[in-house]
């Protein structure tokens, strides 16, 4: 999940550490790139993490679990909404198969079928 940075795109860093030794460093992770993603949220984009470090075993006297994310908040990608005849061409089949499957009576599939139609 480490990438390169991206140009000209500001860089953060997210740290956490565990409050003691018998927390796991997924823990330690699923937290700070909770946090990470969170910020990015507040700004409308999505996190990109550039590098992390983690701390190494044995995770004892004060050595507890920690890791520091770098990473970047990029903008969401767009995602294309399905043309209104690509979903019609798969809402009607479905609706014949509930009505061949008898899950439907006639009129509820016709009166489905003009909503589709009439949309």
């Amino acid at each position: 999940m480490v990438s390169e940075a991206p140009a000209g795109v500001e860089l953060y860093r997210v740290y956490q550490q565990g409050a003691t030794g018998f927390v796991s460093i997924q823990d330690v992770r699923q937290t700070a790139e909770k946090r990470a993603v969170e910020f990015c949220e507040r700004q409308g984009k999505t996190m990109r993490v550039v590098s992390e470090q983690i701390s190494n075993p044995p995770y004892i006297l004060g050595n507890f679990p920690r890791i520091e994310i770098v990473f970047a908040c990029m903008d969401k990608p767009k995602t294309e909404s399905p043309a209104p005849e690509d979903l019609k061409l798969k809402i009607l089949p479905n609706l014949k198969k509930l009505l061949d499957e008898g899950i439907i009576i006639k009129e509820e599939f016709e009166r489905e079928k003009s909503k589709v139609l009439n949309d």
